[in-house]
């Protein structure tokens, strides 16, 4: 459950900063300032889940593949995929693609296009395999797993996650500041104020809520040791030893 205020304490908070009438409500309010905000805050919440690959959103989905069945429906909360987590787990191998058009038609159309590997496009609200599975290079049973941003951004009372806020006391993943300097900068833009002062105050904290989301690989400045066993490193190019005649 999201330990961040609710959306109406970070609404709050951002009316006293532009010194907009105090208000007990924002969702099922019947005045103007308080839907503004509330509208403010959702459509904030929406760009940043397009923003970036955020940890608090990532999400793993796993199925079974079915005999005779290519396609296979996306989680209700798919956003966006992470790319490179498709594998078949059951053979061990990471999917290949996803395939563009041309690819797609040339693996249904052409010729020996077929192999044990499976290919995968995303069209529509769904997966679809390459070649189906059950057939003869793909047999069952096979799993298939794989990762994506999900755009349930929001969190409710009892921690039921949602599309967007429409409750006082619904929370959401993204740092309340963060949330509050949004809400603020565009209501001004709304209102056709100058903005200066709050867009760099809201990247300021968009930078800092993006370096602190998740860790980082150490990134070595030394030169990379080779492979300790036998590779393309240390076998040699010809004239490999063995018995004379």
């Amino acid at each position: 459950m999201s330990t961040n205020g609710t959306v109406l304490s970070v609404l709050q908070a951002a009316a006293a900063e532009m010194a907009l009438p105090e208000f007990g409500s924002a969702a099922g309010n019947i005045q103007q300032i308080p839907q503004q905000l509330l509208a403010l805050y959702n459509l904030t919440g929406t760009m940043l889940v397009r923003r970036r690959v955020w940890r608090l959103l990532w999400r793993t989905f796993t199925f079974d593949a079915i005999a005779g069945q290519a396609a296979y429906p996306l989680p209700p909360d798919f956003q966006r995929p992470i790319s490179q987590t498709e594998w078949d787990q059951t053979n061990r191998w990471p999917l290949v693609g996803p395939e563009t058009p041309q690819q797609w038609q040339w693996l249904k159309s052409g010729i020996l296009s077929t192999g044990p590997r499976e290919r995968f496009r995303l069209i529509d609200n769904t997966m679809e395999l390459w070649p189906v599975p059950g057939s003869d290079t793909v047999p069952l049973p096979v799993k298939i797993s794989y990762m994506y941003i999900s755009k349930w951004w929001v969190e409710s009372a009892d921690g039921q996650p949602k599309l967007k806020a429409d409750r006082d006391d619904d929370t959401c993943v993204f740092p309340d500041v963060l949330m509050a300097t949004g809400v603020k900068l565009r209501y001004y833009q709304a209102k056709g104020f100058d903005t200066t002062a709050f867009a760099a105050d809201f990247q300021n904290n968009l930078d800092d809520a993006l370096s602190q989301d998740g860790g980082a690989p150490i990134l070595s400045l030394a030169r990379s040791v080779n492979y300790p066993l036998i590779s393309v490193w240390n076998l040699q190019d010809g004239n490999f030893p063995g018995p004379t005649s």
